[in-house]
């Protein structure tokens, strides 16, 4: 039996183990999500990928991080959120700043000032790479936001 991986690990068994360590049934987490519990078994046997809203609140209830579920999620999102480590920290601080500086971007996507203070701080986590990647999140935190208060 081989040794395993980091590289083993699937968005679907994350939430698994997760789900387990916590004592939750399949039937119980898909209560505390709103959604079926076949849903979840699809979920864990990495047949299906959650929406941005059920990615949310899965890592609301199980205690895990968000950006890592979403990069288990969707994978070709790792390079957009990944992007600015790989590159360093001046990278980051020029999409900050080309971003945060480009007041026509601001204006076209009506950002507030409460958004704009989250994306500063997800850019201080360094994840964000490129100022095309912050509206890429800003968009994700708008869905799950608007889906959230229906």
């Amino acid at each position: 039996m081989r040794k395993r991986t980091s590289s083993d690990v699937t968005f679907g068994s994350s939430i698994k183990g997760q789900r387990f360590a916590l004592g939750l049934t399949q039937r119980e987490l898909a209560s505390e999500l709103g959604v079926k519990a076949s849903y979840i078994s699809y979920l864990e046997k990495d047949q299906r990928r959650p929406s941005i809203t059920v990615l949310n609140r899965l890592g609301e209830v199980l205690g895990l991080e968000r950006s890592e579920l979403l990069m288990l999620a969707y994978p070709e999102t790792r390079e957009m959120v990944d992007g600015g480590r790989t590159h360093g920290n001046q990278k980051r601080s020029t999409a900050w700043k080309d971003f945060s500086e480009n007041r026509t971007l601001l204006r076209k996507y009506r950002l507030t000032r409460d958004e704009l203070s989250t994306l500063k701080r997800i850019n201080t986590m360094g994840k964000v790479g490129s100022a095309r990647d912050f509206l890429f999140v800003l968009m994700a935190i708008r869905q799950a936001l608007s889906k959230e208060n229906r």
